[in-house]
């Protein structure tokens, strides 16, 4: 306990916060510009405003980024300050002052619970804004993601674009199997201006248009005829509905749980959100391990030259990681494995590793 709220504990903070900030910091410049040139290579058809369209794009995508980059800023931070003690020799007497490793890193693993908390309450509902802001843009100007569903207390919309007309679709419910859409309201825009409403008491799906049954037409200058059979042209399958649903990073962490709940009791299937969610749970676990990986590096000595070696050997080490959390990710989503398996298990073998080696070298 006297530990905890010794100096040489808040200076080692302090040093981690300082590092951690500096490697976000550097991450995010890289991340942003790399992002600013690939949107510039998308909105090249657009003859002005293309450079501030696309920094606007790449500001609006750069709280997700943030989100993917955390762990591997824990990691390099922590990496970087260990090292840094351990070259000024600071490092070298607080253990010869009778610290172990473990009390060395208590500070990074502190840091690192504080940053997983932030993630889950603060940054994560500021990444569902930005990137619903951003899926707008990219449907209006780069004609992304043109057909997305999206579910509230009041029923189901879907949005349709079929040339240059398209078409809002709400539904009081849905059936998954059939693919129908019940009690069904229809606005209808061509070139962005509204020209007619559709009401109608059923909508199914076809191949290549949604029959409307029992269909109550009104026009822009409100003039009405009934329709006892409508046919509006799609190009949706019943696979790219089920899969159009908002994704997970557009929602936040606190409104998720409704949303996976709404659309279970409509049939589909949550697995990706679940997983998104738990995978948001599992975060700090997650920093916990990066953080202590980071600090494997700090156990033993530098040698001569040893500090870029050690650098070099993290590089390498982030990108294993980076590959076989996007591995796991996919292969999560793909098998039948519980949601929770899927997402708790990549966040928890970093600190399986790492607290196997540093037991191995610290007793070693």
């Amino acid at each position: 306990m006297n530990f905890l709220k010794s100096p040489i504990m808040l200076y080692f903070f302090k040093h981690a916060i300082v590092h951690f900030l500096v490697v976000l910091f550097v991450l995010c410049l890289i991340t942003t510009l790399s992002e600013v040139i690939e949107y510039a290579k998308q909105t090249s058809n657009i003859e002005k405003g293309e450079f501030f369209l696309s920094t606007k794009m790449a500001l609006l995508h750069l709280p997700y980024m943030i989100q993917r980059i955390i762990p591997y800023a824990v990691f390099f931070g922590t990496m970087l300050s260990l090292l840094r003690l351990s070259k000024s020799f600071e490092l070298v007497i607080a253990r010869a002052a009778g610290l172990n490793i473990w009390q060395c890193c208590l500070p990074y693993i502190f840091l690192a619970i504080l940053i997983g908390f932030v993630n889950i309450g603060v940054l994560s509902p500021i990444t569902a804004v930005t990137q619903t802001k951003l899926m707008q843009i990219e449907t209006n100007v780069l004609s992304k993601n043109d057909s997305h569903l999206q579910v509230t207390g009041g029923g189901f919309w879907l949005h349709q674009k079929y040339g240059d007309k398209s078409s809002i679709i709400h539904a009081n419910a849905i059936n998954p199997e059939k693919m129908e859409l019940q009690k069904v309201i229809i606005f209808r825009y061509d070139k962005n201006e509204f020209y007619e409403r559709i009401d109608g008491k059923t909508a199914s799906l076809k191949d290549g248009y949604w029959e409307v049954s029992n269909a109550i037409r009104t026009d822009h200058q409100q003039k009405t005829n009934k329709i006892i059979i409508y046919k509006l042209k799609t190009n949706l399958t019943s696979t790219k509905i089920k899969e159009s649903f908002s994704p997970p990073e557009t929602m936040s962490f606190w409104s998720m749980p409704k949303f996976i709940e709404i659309i279970e009791n409509a049939g589909f299937s949550s697995r990706k959100h679940l997983i998104h969610w738990h995978s948001l749970l599992a975060s700090p676990f997650m920093l916990i391990g990066m953080a202590l990986i980071g600090g494997v590096f700090s156990v033993k000595p530098l040698g001569r030259n040893g500090m870029g070696l050690r650098i070099f050997v993290g590089i390498i080490l982030a990108f294993i990681i980076f590959f076989f959390n996007d591995i796991a990710s996919v292969l999560g989503q793909r098998s039948n494995a519980p949601a929770e398996i899927a997402a708790w298990v990549p966040a928890l073998i970093p600190i399986l590793i790492s607290t196997s080696i540093l037991l191995y070298l610290e007793d070693g």
